[in-house]
């Protein structure tokens, strides 16, 4: 069966739209559980791994080492709920991860910021002043982050399959506007999109292990998945860190192989 990903802003109720597409088709509905997971595998705290997807980094945080960990963290879980099919996953970057996966429809929800404002306020009980403050924060944070490590705008509509604007959407209409979707036959799984999602989640939870390694988690390196064989290119600052590179790739559960194209670029000393 076909995954769905979701991205939404606040109050224009995609989560809502997502739980209804999950009971229709009795798929699993994925959110919290990615940031959950990829805590207590990394050992990494759940707060930290939150802020990382929602929060609007400062200077420092978009260049720290500490963002690049969280994000191979968080990315590699995506992938791994992701081949288990027959799932709903909402915001983590789901919709930008899964873009090289045929059988993946990417949907983001939006609507006008009074209606959003006006939503939260309902559903929060709050004032006017803290719902839209708390809008426009979550705004501020999720594009921020897209635009640090995907280079991408949120907002685009060329980025998604569908986006859907909810002013005149019910729940019940968007969810079946998008259940419909799932079930044609373009968006159907195949031989070659299942193997794409399996190396594109191999190559992931490889990068995960690095950032996960103290010897080579200030690592950053370009890693390609065929067939469970993984290629390794980039630059290293010694021999040691190449073989650990290498170590660390081939100690994975499906990795058959390791291609090291590793160059290492010692500092001189002067």
């Amino acid at each position: 069966m076909p995954i769905l990903a979701m991205t939404r802003e606040m109050g224009s109720l995609g989560t809502y739209i997502g739980q209804e597409v999950a009971r229709r088709l009795g798929y699993e509905f994925i959110r919290h559980e990615i940031i959950a997971e990829a805590a207590q595998l990394y050992d990494a705290v759940e707060q930290n791994l939150i802020a990382t997807v929602e929060a609007k980094p400062g200077v420092w945080d978009s260049l720290s080492e500490a963002a690049r960990r969280h994000f191979a963290f968080i990315a590699a879980e995506v992938f791994e709920f992701a081949l288990k099919d027959n799932v709903v996953i909402v915001g983590r970057w789901s919709t930008l991860l899964l873009r090289g996966v045929h059988h993946a429809l990417r949907v983001r929800t939006c609507a006008p910021i009074d209606l959003r404002v006006h939503r939260t306020m309902e559903r929060l009980s709050v004032g006017a002043e803290e719902a839209r403050a708390r809008v426009l924060q979550s705004d501020r944070g999720i594009r921020a982050r897209m635009r640090q490590f995907f280079e991408l705008e949120w907002a685009d509509p060329l980025i998604y399959d569908l986006t859907l604007t909810t002013d005149r959407f019910t729940v019940e209409s968007g969810a079946a506007m998008i259940c419909h979707l799932l079930g044609r036959p373009e968006w159907q799984p195949t031989e070659v999109s299942r193997s794409a999602l399996t190396d594109l989640s191999l190559a992931a939870r490889v990068r995960a292990a690095l950032k996960a390694t103290l010897e080579t988690t200030r690592l950053n390196l370009t890693i390609r998945c065929r067939g469970g064989r993984i290629e390794l290119a980039g630059t290293v600052s010694s021999t040691e860190g190449r073989s650990a590179a290498t170590r660390v790739a081939a100690a994975q559960p499906g990795v058959i192989s390791v291609e090291n194209h590793l160059v290492v670029t010692e500092i001189p000393v002067h």
